[in-house]
């Protein structure tokens, strides 16, 4: 049996038709990755930003533990806002004492990042002196 010269010619290679379909996947399988790539970066972005507005709420939380004076504190720092309150923290009557008092300290900073407001809040109780 002889082999027929056309059926050979379509063994050699791809017809257009197959290339094509090979683009179209690959261009939708780089999409993807490009994609899932950029999200990636969008979120390693922003829980960086939390991590930095964290560390400044400890750090503000901090000072205000150490001075224990009641009333309120703001500021900013770059590109954050924060803000840190100290009051007394209400407890039932049973609880009381007369030489000491616990105090709420709460510490909020925010930012705005892609039109949207995002924030960390600590809460912290210490002892403090009655005034």
């Amino acid at each position: 049996m002889r082999n027929h010269p056309l059926r050979k010619r379509r063994q050699r290679g791809f017809s257009l038709l197959e290339v094509l379909v090979a683009f179209a996947v690959l261009t939708l399988s780089l999409g993807v990755l490009f994609q899932v790539f950029s999200s990636s970066l969008r979120n390693t972005q922003i829980s960086a930003r939390y991590s930095e507005a964290l560390l400044l709420a400890e750090g503000r939380q901090a000072v205000a533990a150490n001075l224990l004076e009641r009333g309120s504190e703001q500021g900013e720092a770059g590109e954050y806002r924060w803000r840190s309150e100290t009051s007394e923290f209400d407890l039932e009557e049973d609880f009381t004492s007369t030489s000491q008092v616990l105090l709420r300290i709460e510490t909020t900073v925010s930012w705005s990042e892609r039109g949207g407001q995002r924030q960390v809040q600590l809460l912290t109780l210490r002892l403090g002196e009655v005034e």
